[in-house]
This record gives structure tokens, C-alpha cells and sequence, in this order.
């Protein structure tokens, strides 16, 4: 029996970040550090994983990009969607890798994972609405948004549930349960996993504000495009990571995205039409990923 009190940094000690994708990333990298490579030399590095080959191809191939024209190699695939986007893909494959085993117990994985893609998508959407720079990123800002959560959940199990203990007897927010039994909550846990992970700043403080986007300071628009996001998903009631109330949304956060409500409308239709083939791409075991049929 534990007696010990958590903190965060016993929480994420030794979560590995890339999983079985760690040799994968390594040789993309040494690929796009060589000056005399080409866009053939990385398909080839990436066409050495079958289903990372067939998740690229998917995904490319599926309503998330949009294109008019059907990939049918991965060359052409990266050229197209982008070294940083195929990045983010293997990023978001080992995420869901490393985490794999969670007890249903706890919470209904499938559901943490819609309500994670969801969020992703939502994210993305809104950026490309208003135009943000990298756009693509906010997929993973919004995928990456409950990994605290991720953490918790593998890492302290018996923990997990006496915050939900905590959280059902009373009218709260899962994060106010969390803050009670831990002294932190999730965004705190996933911002100290990120920079141990050594994610980039603007998908740290967009993980760790997205409850209280005004308080990230230079990456308000990042946390407030994450939480807009959030709080959508929510509304759509696809998917969960636990939280039975829809979070509130904060107005000022709505203000500094700046997009009118029309844009709300057309962000959760791609959000219903993207769901499905992205759930697909990350959440079927690997070697059951298919490409898209012509």
C-alpha cells in the first residue's frame, strides 16, 4: 500500500516519449540532417514500418486532408502533407502506444482516445479557420491536452479512483477532484510530462493552460484554440476522459480566438466527418491498418 504522497516528478519518471517508434524517428532525423537526401530517401525510411506506411496513407487519403487527387506512395504523401505533419503522426501513434494497458476500470479508453482525437481535429480546424501559423500543430496540442490524465491513469491507479471517488460524491469538475486528492491537477501533470518530453513551448503551454487559457501568457491564442476545442468536444459529447460536466467555456478565450459562431457550425461538421477514418488510423492495431480502398 502506498503511503508516500505523489508529486509530479515521481509521476513521470521513466515514460518513455516515442515507444517502439524511437529508431524510426532517429533515421527521419539523421535522413533530413543530411543535405544530399531526398523526399524517396525518407518514404523509404518510413516504408521500412508497414503500419506507419499505411496509417501516412490513410490518413492522407481521408477527408482530414482533403485532397483531390489519392496518394499512392509515401513520397508523394510527405511532399504533400509535410515532414512536420509525418512527424506529428508518428508523435500521436506513440503517444497511444505508450499508453496502451489502461484498466477499463478506471476509465473506457475508447472513449478517452475519441474525446482526444476529437479534440485534435477541432483544434486543427479552428486554427486553419483563423489562419494561424502551422496550423497542423494544433492537432496534437488538442490530441495532447489530457495526457496528465494518461499519466494519472497508468501511473497511480489507486489514485484515479479515489479522485473519482471524490468527484461523484459532490458537484465538481473532474480537475477540482484531481487538485483535492493530489494538489495538482492534469494540465499540470501534462505540462511537466511535455517538457520532459522536450516539446516545444507553445505545445506545453497549450496543454498546460488549456483550463485557463489567459494565464499562458505569450501562448494565449495557442491555450484558448485548445480549450475552444475542448469545450466543442465536450458539447458534442464525443468521447470522454472522464469528466461528466461540460467544462465552462471562458469568454475570453472565445474573444481572442476571434472566429464568429458560424465558423463553431463548420468546425464541428469536419469534426463528424474526421472522426471516424482518424480513430481508425490510430486506434486499430497496427497491423490491421489498412490503406483507404480507391
Amino acid at each position: 500500500m502506498q503511503t508516500m504522497k505523489l508529486n509530479i516528478q515521481n509521476l513521470i519518471t521513466g515514460i518513455p516519449s516515442l515507444g517502439s517508434y524511437a529508431g524510426v524517428i532517429a533515421e527521419i532525423e539523421a535522413v533530413l540532417n543530411n543535405p544530399t537526401s531526398t523526399l524517396a530517401d525518407l518514404g523509404e525510411v518510413i516504408e521500412k514500418d508497414p503500419a506507419l506506411t499505411a496509417r501516412l496513407l490513410r490518413l492522407g487519403n481521408s477527408s482530414f486532408f482533403g485532397f483531390p487527387n489519392r496518394l499512392e506512395t509515401v513520397s508523394e504523401a510527405v511532399s504533400l502533407i509535410g515532414i512536420q505533419q509525418v512527424q506529428d503522426l508518428i508523435l500521436a501513434s506513440s503517444v497511444i502506444e505508450v499508453f496502451e494497458g489502461i484498466s477499463a476500470d478506471i476509465v473506457n479508453m475508447e472513449s478517452f482516445w475519441k474525446h482526444s482525437l476529437a479534440c485534435g481535429i477541432a483544434a486543427r480546424c479552428l486554427a486553419i479557420a483563423r489562419r494561424t501559423p502551422k496550423a497542423e500543430k494544433f492537432f496534437v496540442a488538442g490530441l495532447l491536452h489530457d495526457l496528465g490524465r494518461l499519466v494519472l491513469y497508468s501511473r497511480a491507479p489507486e489514485k484515479a479512483i479515489e479522485i473519482f471517488r471524490v468527484y461523484q460524491s459532490g458537484r465538481m469538475l473532474l480537475r477540482e477532484a484531481e487538485a483535492k486528492v493530489l494538489g495538482f491537477d492534469h494540465a499540470e501533470l501534462g505540462e511537466a510530462m511535455m517538457r520532459a518530453w522536450q516539446y516545444p513551448p507553445n505545445l506545453v503551454l497549450a496543454v498546460a493552460y488549456h483550463h485557463t487559457p489567459m494565464s499562458a501568457g505569450v501562448y494565449q491564442l495557442e491555450s484558448s484554440l485548445v480549450h475552444l476545442a475542448d469545450y466543442l468536444v465536450h458539447a458534442m459529447e464525443m468521447g470522454n476522459s472522464g469528466e461528466r460536466f461540460v467544462p465552462p467555456l471562458n469568454m475570453k478565450a472565445w474573444e481572442r480566438v476571434g472566429l464568429g459562431p458560424d465558423i463553431l457550425e463548420s468546425v464541428m461538421r469536419s469534426v463528424d466527418e474526421q472522426i471516424e477514418v482518424v480513430q481508425q488510423t490510430f486506434l486499430q492495431p497496427a497491423g490491421s491498418v489498412e490503406p483507404e480502398a480507391p
